[in-house]
């Protein structure tokens, strides 16, 4: 009977089980003129380090060519990213002044006022995915895996002037904010496994939505302060147990 309870006891186990990993990440950046100009000096560097961590269920174990199948619940910390960059003014609206994003220069050399732009920001999600996999012999499987995932970004911006015009003295600063909200993604990934480890890799795609929930500091709420990313690939070691 103590025999049976133990096998009973390993099967349980076997269906349900932890996952953490760690590793590097690329996000995806939202685009030109969007706290960065790339017709001027920028430093946007794109790489981080995340993690994830959740619970993984053995639904179905593969049997020949017929796949097996985990479900995976997953935390993510797609990490930060930190950015700085000198921007000319927005084009005005009769498009005789400011940066003009399909030129990368300025309408009639008429930059205005430069400001320095400190932004940082970045990606948590939760995702529920599928993952089909193959035993592809000497205990190694390889899987694919996609589903929803709820994430929620951070964005924040100081600007600086850099000389007398309409945004104030030089020094005048205005600071920008997002205020998270939760949104619907989308997570898909692939991994390659030899028992407990995996090395895997994810990509988040996280559309930017066009709520007015944004904050300035010069003109106060109600602004469309997006994030400056929108989309995160992340690469991971990661152990099962």
């Amino acid at each position: 009977m103590s025999l049976g309870c133990a096998a009973a006891a390993a099967h349980a186990e076997s269906w349900f089980q932890f996952e953490a990993g760690a590793g590097v990440t690329f996000a995806e950046r939202l685009g030109d003129d969007m706290y960065y100009q790339r017709g001027f000096s920028h430093d946007t560097p794109n790489g981080s380090y995340g993690g994830r961590i959740g619970i993984q269920m053995n639904v179905l174990k593969p049997d020949h060519w017929t796949p097996g199948v985990h479900l995976h619940l997953d935390y993510y910390n797609f990490g930060k990213v930190r950015w700085s960059s000198t921007d000319a003014e927005d084009p005005n609206p009769q498009g005789t002044s400011g940066y003009n994003v399909a030129t990368q220069k300025c309408n009639g050399n008429n930059c205005g006022t430069f400001r320095n732009f400190e932004s940082t920001g970045g990606i948590q999600a939760i995702a529920l995915t599928i993952e089909p996999y193959w035993d592809i012999g000497s205990g190694w499987s390889l899987g694919v895996e996609a589903g929803p995932s709820l994430f929620r970004s951070t964005w924040s911006a100081t600007a600086t002037a850099l000389s007398d015009g309409g945004f104030g003295p030089a020094g005048s600063q205005e600071q920008f904010s997002r205020q998270p909200r939760t949104q619907f993604g989308w997570l898909i990934g692939a991994s390659i496994s030899k028992g407990p480890f995996s090395l895997r890799y994810n990509y988040l795609r996280a559309p930017v939505d066009g709520s007015n929930s944004g904050t300035s500091s010069r003109v106060g709420g109600g602004q469309w302060v997006p994030s400056g990313i929108n989309g995160v690939h992340m690469i991971s070691l990661n152990y099962t147990f």
